[in-house]
Parts: C-alpha cells; structure tokens; sequence
C-alpha cells in the first residue's frame, strides 16, 4: 500500500470517526449542543435529528472503507451537507471564525475526499 493510500484510507477513517463523535455529541444531550441549538433558534428535535445523520454519514464513511465505495458516497455526501448548513447557521448567528472554521474545514476535507477518490455520484 502506497503512503497515497495510507493518507487517503485514514482521512476517511478520521472522518468517519468524527461524524460518529459529533453526532454522538448531540444525542446525548450535551449540554453545550443544547445551548447552541437554543442559541441558533432550532427546536431541539432537530438535534436530535442532526446528530443522527452525523453519525450515519460517519458510519458510511467507515463501512466505505471495508465494503462498498457507494457507502463513501452516501456518507460524504451527508457530512459535507450538515457542514454547510453548520457553516451557514454559524455566519447567521454571528459566530467568531473560531467556530466556523471547524465545519468548514470537516466540509473542506469531506468534499476532497470524495474528489480524490474519484468517485462518482450516481444519479
């Protein structure tokens, strides 16, 4: 296995993990992600909701390594996705760079991912 690979099959694990944690996060009440929520003005069933596609994309994204590239499709696609809602509900609320850099950079990696893998979207 080359060090391409090693890079790119532990981005995605990394990734992967991530979702699983953020998500986690979230459905486990924590207290910080329930006052964000409130903070943002989302009632707190779409927290909820949030972290359970979180976690599913993080999910997706590690069975994408073991199994079907589809997986790493569908994962990517939903993480970048709840990431560029984060990025935009974070410029809307008038959020310090500090907090809008993560999912704008999880956004960045997750989009590179699925570039560099070269993986088309089926449609």
């Amino acid at each position: 296995m080359s060090l391409e690979s090693i890079a790119l099959v532990g981005s995605q694990a990394v990734l992967g993990l991530v979702g699983v944690a953020v998500g986690g996060a979230k459905v486990t009440h924590q207290e910080d992600q329930i006052e964000d929520f409130q903070r943002f003005g989302y009632p707190q069933w779409f927290r909820i909701l949030t972290g359970l596609i979180e976690i599913g994309a993080g999910l997706a994204l590690l069975a994408g390594l073991v199994w079907l590239s589809e997986f790493t499709v569908a994962g990517g696609l939903l993480l970048s996705s709840v990431m560029v809602g984060a990025v935009a509900t974070h410029i809307r609320t008038g959020d310090p760079l500090s907090k809008t850099a993560v999912p704008a950079v999880l956004f960045a990696f997750t989009a590179g991912l699925l570039i560099i893998r070269d993986v088309t979207i089926p449609l």
